[in-house]
């Protein structure tokens, strides 16, 4: 009885979380953002699909572990590479998305007083963020 009980919490706790992430992409207007810069409004449902397709597989994809020793060893690592592609270009377009509805660009410039160049700190942020993962995927996760 108690797994039982504790199942349907754990449904519900899931429900709420995917509910809530789903209403903050609404909010923050990623997808119709994306689709009018790239002049493809008339996707927008098929984005969205996609989008929350890729949220259920990735949930699944975190809870069950799927085994990956049947598969040939390049064949499991071009998988998790196409994982880890789509992951980062979710997160750069969450974070970019999330950085224009706050404003944090002309709030960051005023405060660091930058007048010129801020196209550089701008991509010396974007390096640094890429070569902190790489470095966390390869060396710290063999720890």
């Amino acid at each position: 009885m108690p797994v039982i009980l504790l199942s349907w919490i754990a449904l519900g706790a899931g429900f709420a979380v995917s509910g809530g992430f789903f209403a903050f992409i609404s909010l923050i207007g990623i997808v119709p953002r994306l689709a009018s810069v790239s002049k493809t409004v008339s996707h927008i449902r098929l984005y969205e699909t996609f989008l929350a397709s890729g949220i259920i597989l990735v949930n699944l994809i975190s809870i069950y572990h799927p085994d990956l020793s049947g598969i040939p060893y390049p064949g499991a690592l071009f998988i998790l590479d196409l994982q880890g592609l789509f992951s980062g270009i979710f997160t750069g377009c969450l974070a970019g998305a999330l950085a224009e509805v706050v404003n944090v660009v002309p709030i960051l410039s005023r405060r660091l007083k930058i007048r010129k160049g801020f196209p550089r700190y701008v991509i010396a942020f974007a390096l640094g963020k890429c070569a902190g993962s790489l470095l966390q995927l390869y060396y710290f996760s063999q720890l």
